[in-house]
């Protein structure tokens, strides 16, 4: 299907910039974000590749533009749970998201953000922290600790998923020399190879919000 205005077609679809958007993130989830181009996100849309700069500046805004989309698609959680379960739920949505998206931290790392859709997200996850007693200094150095977490945990998980395995496999085979030579490390070996992100991206934010509560006395 087509989308262009300038294509004579009855089945056309006028492109806006929230389709072409909507089309660069399914183009990114299926192939990567290294593969995209502007010449091949046109051709998924049925148009020239000249006729995305309607809707985008350049290839750096439309990329801005992906960034804002995975972060207003997070599920913001009720405002009247306590911060502790908002904080919970927040990261646990964020991790959601950026796991079916996860070439988002490679741009993040790359540009950042600060379109609608990423300050609605800051606007919420700082709200939470100042409505809990939080000074400003302590929830500005909160919001850094919790983004750092997240996009930890998915920068690990997204980049190289495989290596990793095999590296724990290796763990495994090797377990009669851990125990002569690295006991220590020997001990928690089965942890580490049956290391799953999710689990230790929530343990993490547990100690993250437990630290967090002390400092309100």
């Amino acid at each position: 299907m087509a989308y262009d205005v300038d294509m004579a077609t009855e089945t056309r679809i006028t492109l806006n910039r929230a389709r072409v958007i909507e089309a660069a993130v399914a183009y990114a989830d299926t192939n990567g974000i290294d593969d995209m181009s502007m010449r091949k996100l046109g051709a998924e849309l049925g148009v020239e590749a000249m006729s995305l700069y309607n809707h985008v500046d350049d290839k750096a805004d439309l990329q801005s533009g992906m960034i804002d989309h995975v972060f207003a698609a997070i599920d913001l959680p009720d405002p009247e749970l306590d911060w502790k379960e908002q904080t919970r739920r927040i990261g646990r949505a964020a991790m959601e998201q950026f796991a079916t998206h996860p070439w988002v931290v490679f741009l993040l790392m790359q540009q950042g953000n600060t379109g609608p859709g990423s300050l609605r997200f800051m606007d919420y996850v700082v709200g939470v922290l100042l409505r809990a007693g939080f000074s400003e200094s302590d929830t500005h150095h909160a919001w850094q600790m919790l983004a750092s977490h997240t996009m930890g945990y998915t920068f690990q998980s997204a980049a190289a998923p495989g290596v990793i395995e095999s590296e724990y496999s290796k763990l495994e085979a090797q377990m009669g020399q851990l125990v002569e030579e690295f006991p220590n490390v020997a001990r928690i070996a089965p942890n580490l190879i049956q290391c799953a992100y999710d689990r230790e991206y929530m343990f993490g934010l547990e100690i993250i919000i437990d630290g967090l509560e002390s400092r309100l006395g």
